[in-house]
């Protein structure tokens, strides 16, 4: 018999997350089968729903913050032909027609001329009598409603479930975790300081080989279909790193292409930024411009980011006549047709028009203007404002901030971000986002907390200045021990100084780094750990422990035993460690969800000339993020009821008194308190 059940709340069960009313971005989402994303695309996720959601607070409706991740490009009026061509759609009599699936076909060939006049080839055409000199036909073209669609939609034509996108990092995050929600693996290729942060052909070459020989052998006993690299995203100019592959690349470019063809890899060529290069001699070469290329590059072009218009979302495919063939089927099966009004907007942007010609220099000159001054802006509120004192934009620059900063900070704000660079040769040859290196942070106190993470540098920058911005970790930063984050210069001018200003000042705050770092235990710790806990209940329990169990105690029973036990446990301590000195420890334990506690803190121990510096408090932090990052809610402490500084120590950390039990030790029985701590709750007191 059907159970009856209220709609709402059967819907809710089923969909736990929606009992939460969120605010900032919404819920990035699962993979098409359900299961987990892979580690290296959960990682992504997680940084940014930490920056979307995670790291605001209920203050966010009353107090904004300032987001220096924004996608937004400056605010500039819309690419003034686009804008025409939809007023002449909206005044037309042909508004009650539904759109072709496809698009029409005289936008399809607006668009096509202009790819041929950029230098799009095929010199391997099909044999229809519509393809022209170029091998090409306004079948090689369609449109939609952003390139996030178009991408989707590439991915699931091209795919199996198993089949890997290999995209680089750094990348654009949410590019990455809409490869694998469309169903494929994603897998990131490093881009690296020694090649100038540009794709290394032989790395990449490497990197396909290798992906498509592991996947062989974990597939090699199965029937049917092995799973492969089937696509190479190539976002040129790439995003966030603004660095640009022009003309002058053109055997780079090559490269890059012919290893994919080799491979049966498509090249999915990300050109949405083309036009923000700042040099207009330097544009984003097309890989499919290069003879030979064609059929197996999949070229994405956009409105967007470029021409002033990403609330319209509009994008258009370029690519062999069999990927748009199946991307016209899903636009029909999926949303029926793409709106007209997106083609004409296309159409306005990308043609051959001499009136476009005109009014695109004009549009982007100033354009292109306005990025380079915001960046030279930047620098100057990171590096100083002597760094930028050869350019044109010195004058411009130091008058505004001059104008926008109290006079009792002016001086500091014009000296740069201290502790703040941008990393080695990245500086943005093109789009408006720049990538800051902290790392110089690390270990750096503020209030006693520690800023050891990504997520410590988030918070500390949201709880001092209420400004976030996306980590490293959003992006796929190649290396992981580095602490950055990738900011946009598109903002208003006094939103970039005021939100620097107020970082400018809260960086001034920190206090010197310990000495010590704090790391997951290592199997040659054991020994010195091993005399920590015997010296500690030596020390600590004298008066409340029977001397005769304390006297058994020795050196070499304990470290055997922690030896023995170290495969077991090594994921669940965490050391205190300063050159080759373990300074203390704390093991950790986690629980099954439907315990009343999901973890507890087991032990936590610090050498005796060592107790008093901070050290148990960095240990217990550390190990209160390690459980969150393990999806763990709350953790019971347990302490002997006489020991008294550490019922202060659990106490001051926010712990509750909330248990009792009696602990045998030895043969004797001893009172316990047991200590509840809401591991939410206490990173939220932190900074």
């Amino acid at each position: 018999m059907l159970i009856k059940s209220n709609a709402i709340d059967r819907l809710l069960r089923e969909n736990p997350s929606l009992g939460e009313r969120r605010f900032g971005l919404p819920d990035i989402g699962l993979r098409m089968d359900g299961e987990k994303f892979n580690p290296t695309v959960q990682n992504i996720a997680d940084a940014i729903d930490f920056y979307g959601f995670e790291v605001r607070d209920e203050n966010i409706v009353t107090i904004p913050d300032v987001d220096l991740g924004s996608g937004n490009p400056t605010k500039y009026p819309p690419f003034p032909l686009s804008i025409d061509e939809m007023k002449k759609s909206l005044d037309s009599l042909s508004m009650y027609k539904y759109p072709y699936t496809e698009g029409d076909d005289n936008i399809r060939k607006v668009l096509l001329d202009y790819i041929e006049k950029e230098g799009f080839i095929n010199n391997a055409p099909y044999a229809y009598k519509d393809v022209d000199d170029k091998g090409l036909s306004v079948h090689n073209i369609t449109f939609l409603p952003s390139t996030s669609i178009a991408f989707n939609m590439i991915i699931n034509v091209i795919s199996k479930p198993g089949d890997v996108i290999l995209v680089t990092g750094p990348n654009y995050g949410l590019f990455t975790i809409r490869a694998e929600r469309a169903g494929a693996e994603v897998e990131v290729l490093n881009l690296e300081k020694e090649d100038n942060w540009l794709v290394n052909p032989t790395k990449l070459a490497s990197k396909i080989d290798e992906i498509n020989e592991s996947l062989q052998k974990v597939y090699n006993r199965r029937k049917g279909y092995v799973p492969r690299v089937v696509a190479f995203l190539n976002a040129n100019p790439n995003n966030p790193t603004g660095k640009v592959m022009s003309e002058k690349d053109i055997e780079l470019l090559r490269a890059i292409g012919q290893i994919c063809l080799e491979r049966g890899v498509f090249v999915i060529d990300d050109l949405v930024y083309r036009d923000l290069s700042f040099d207009e001699n330097n544009l984003a070469k097309p890989i499919a411009t290069i003879p030979g290329m064609f059929r197996n590059t999949i070229s994405l072009f956009g409105l967007s980011k470029s021409y002033g218009m990403a609330s319209l979302r509009a994008g258009f495919v370029v690519a062999d006549e069999i990927i748009i063939r199946e991307l016209v089927n899903r636009i029909f099966q999926e949303m029926d047709s793409s709106p007209d009004i997106v083609g004409r907007a296309l159409a306005g942007a990308f043609n051959v028009s001499e009136k476009r010609e005109i009014i695109y220099q004009e549009y982007f000159r100033d354009l292109r203007n306005i990025y380079q001054y915001k960046f030279h802006l930047l620098k100057a509120l990171v590096n100083g404002i002597d760094s930028i004192k050869d350019s044109p934009y010195y004058e411009e620059v130091s008058s505004k901030i001059v104008s926008e900063v109290e006079k009792e900070n002016l001086e500091q704000v014009l000296k740069g971000l201290p502790y703040t660079d941008f990393p080695e040769n990245l500086i943005p040859e093109a789009g408006f986002f720049a990538i800051l290196d902290f790392t110089k942070i690390k270990g750096m106190k503020y209030h006693g907390d520690v800023i050891n993470s990504e997520k410590d540098l988030l918070k500390f920058f949201y709880k001092t200045s209420r400004t976030r911005f996306l980590v490293g970790q959003s992006i796929s930063w190649p290396y992981e021990k580095e602490l950055v984050g990738r900011v946009t210069f598109a903002l208003e001018d006094e939103q970039i100084i005021g939100a620097f200003k107020n970082m400018n000042l809260a960086l001034s705050k920190l206090t010197v780094k310990e000495e010590y770092i704090i790391r997951k235990n290592e199997l040659k710790d054991q020994e010195q750990m091993a005399h920590i806990k015997v010296d500690g209940w030596r020390t600590a329990y004298d008066k409340i422990v029977a001397s005769k169990y304390l006297n058994e105690l020795n050196y070499e029973a304990q470290t055997e035993r922690y030896i023995r036990s170290f495969e077991d446990y090594k994921d669940l301590v965490l050391v205190a460690v300063e050159g080759n000195e373990i300074l203390g420890y704390s093991c950790f334990d986690i629980k099954k969800f439907y315990e009343k506690y999901d973890s507890e803190l087991v032990s936590l121990y610090i050498k005796p000339d060592h107790k008093g510096k901070g050290i148990g408090s960095a240990l217990f932090k550390e190990t209160v993020k390690e459980l969150i990052s393990r999806d763990r809610k709350n953790m019971i402490v347990w302490c002997f009821a006489e020991n008294e500084k550490a019922i202060r120590f659990y106490e001051k950390l926010g712990g509750k008194n909330v248990e009792v039990k009696q602990a045998k030790i030895g043969d004797q029985y001893y009172k316990e308190y047991g200590f509840y701590f809401d591991l939410d709750m206490v990173m939220k007191d932190q900074f």
